[in-house]
């Protein structure tokens, strides 16, 4: 007897190397959810709603740097998984969204649920298109996973419930793993690039996710050339903070001393980073951009010169031919810098009262950290604070980067730790955005899994009431209601734990990390502006 439709999609995701699917089921794809119960090579994950499905398989992709797969009904299923594909979209990671559909007698008419799902697809992703025909299958989701894993973004394929039972003898895609085959600048480009660091006085390494896996040989050409390390947000523990010329992160989300810094400067090296806050942009410095993908070189500000590949590689080639000599004025400068920040830190992080400083929480949560600990941070006013004060070890970081959308950080931490169940993750959320997603606790108790959810409470969306209050404006809307989330936590059948006082917060967080059961932390956190706060331009 062949296999059906259903049958056949799994088998040819399972050949591509998929072993986790996110999703909630619905009329439309039920013939994918027998599938699914009848083989063992893929692991189905059952979420509470379908914006996490999509938030997971990003976070999935950020991760792992593998295709994110989601799946869901037709409908409001399929609209559900939107703001989560964004996520994908603007951070470019691969992902397949799988949605079922209407019978196809009834596309196109008035029947309940129907939607075209190609056009609402068509601005998140790379491809979309609808399964019509039982020979093509294999063919479809071939075109979606090179779409997905070349371009690094979102593929989607809708499939009507009355295609998916056909009998179906497609022949399974073989795995391509030369899909993820990047071009390479050659000698000559990257000794242009050398030419242009052995002439500068005042460096700057700016070091995005895509410098990560280069950390050690960046700490090695900071030393050599006496550079200031910044970082993304995103970058967050490519480099340890313990190495002498590290300085913060980049923007708001980042340290004052690494924006006079980089205002100071007279070359930067961008390594794998293509992420740049508009007015933090230096005026009248060389630019050197390394990046894996051509498209990203100049792609979020102007540079002198682009070096395409490897970061890893290129790096090892600039140490080797490279005849660096260091500043000692600017490394004296740097180290005055760093200096004066960390004093700031100490003083906010000492400040009294009750509820707490941001910053105290932040270095709370630095100091029970394990080094290889993922931290998943929601959007909001702790994110920036986060920014400004955590200094990283070498922890892992994930985030809506460029999206920026509310509700990813406890999604995200679900797809860390299925993906990676040996590490403690630890969620930094915000009340407004856990409150979009704090159903799927629930999926965290479901499948036993450990995370650690810290919750910088301070009963608004203070990042916008501030903002409003530094404009002149009344800040109507900002305000929240909170349950208690320790409680919460305790109902859905996990742990729960609430700070309100400063000798509270360590030994609530150590219990928390060490907990075999998914935690929350509620800490009752005051609402302060972060300094800088202003309306958006």
């Amino acid at each position: 007897m062949p296999k059906n439709v259903a049958a056949t999609i799994l088998d040819q995701l399972a050949t591509w190397g998929v072993k986790k699917i996110y999703g909630f089921i619905g009329d439309d794809v039920f013939h994918l959810f027998d599938a699914l119960a009848s083989q063992s090579q893929i692991e189905f994950y059952q979420v509470r709603h379908e914006e996490t499905a999509a938030f997971m398989a990003s976070a999935h992709a950020k991760l792992t740097g593998e295709l994110g797969v989601c799946l869901t009904d037709g409908g409001p299923g399929t609209l559900h998984l939107l703001n989560g594909l964004a996520d994908a979209y603007a951070d470019r990671v691969p992902v397949l969204a799988l949605t079922g559909q209407v019978a196809r007698k009834d596309i196109g008419t008035n029947a309940k649920q129907y939607i075209d799902q190609q056009s609402l697809f068509r601005p998140l992703a790379a491809y979309t298109s609808l399964l019509c025909d039982q020979a093509n299958v294999t063919d479809v989701l071939g075109k979606a996973y090179r779409c997905a894993v070349t371009g690094r973004s979102v593929a989607h394929v809708s499939a009507p419930m009355d295609v998916l039972p056909m009998p179906c003898d497609a022949e399974i895609l073989p795995a391509a793993p030369y899909l993820n085959t990047y071009p390479a600048s050659s000698a000559q480009v990257i000794d242009s690039a050398v030419a242009m660091m052995e002439q500068a006085n005042r460096p700057v390494l700016l070091i995005g996710e895509g410098g990560r896996l280069a950390g050690a040989l960046l700490t090695e050409l900071s030393a050599r050339w006496g550079a200031a390390i910044i970082t993304t947000l995103q970058g967050t523990g490519a480099v340890d903070c313990a190495q002498p010329l590290y300085i913060g992160g980049l923007g708001h989300a980042g340290t004052p001393a690494a924006a006079k810094l980089l205002s100071q400067a007279d070359l930067c090296l961008v390594a794998g980073a293509n992420w740049w806050p508009q007015k933090y942009v230096p005026r009248n410095i060389s630019m050197i951009q390394i990046a894996q993908n051509p498209s990203d070189i100049g792609a979020t500000t102007p540079v002198s010169y682009g070096v395409v590949g490897d970061t890893e590689s290129i790096l090892k080639h600039i140490l080797a031919q490279a005849h660096l000599t260091t500043n000692q004025e600017w490394i004296k400068n740097i180290e005055q810098e760093a200096a004066n920040w960390l004093s700031q830190l100490e003083q906010e992080v000492n400040a009294p009262g009750s509820p707490l400083h941001p910053t105290a929480v932040i270095r709370a949560v630095q100091n029970a950290v394990a080094d290889d600990t993922i931290i998943c941070l929601d959007t909001g006013d702790h994110t920036v604070w986060f920014g400004r004060a955590f200094r990283p070890s070498r922890q892992r970081v994930l985030l809506s980067g460029k999206w920026r959308s509310m509700g990813f950080g406890l999604p995200a931490a679900l797809a860390a730790k299925i993906n990676r169940p040996d590490q403690k993750v630890l969620a930094l959320v915000g009340d407004g955005g856990l409150a979009m997603n704090m159903g799927d606790f629930l999926t965290a108790v479901k499948y036993n899994l450990p995370v650690t959810v810290v919750v910088m409470n301070n009963r608004s969306l203070a990042m916008e009431k501030n903002k409003m209050l530094a404009g002149g404006l009344t800040p109507e809307g900002t305000s929240l209601l909170n349950p208690d989330f320790a409680k919460f936590a305790e109902c859905c059948g996990g742990k729960g734990y609430k700070v309100e006082h400063a000798d509270e917060l360590n030994d609530a967080l150590q219990a928390a990390i060490n907990s075999e059961l998914p935690t929350i932390v509620d800490v009752q956190v005051a609402d302060l502006a972060v300094p800088g706060t202003a309306m958006p331009s």
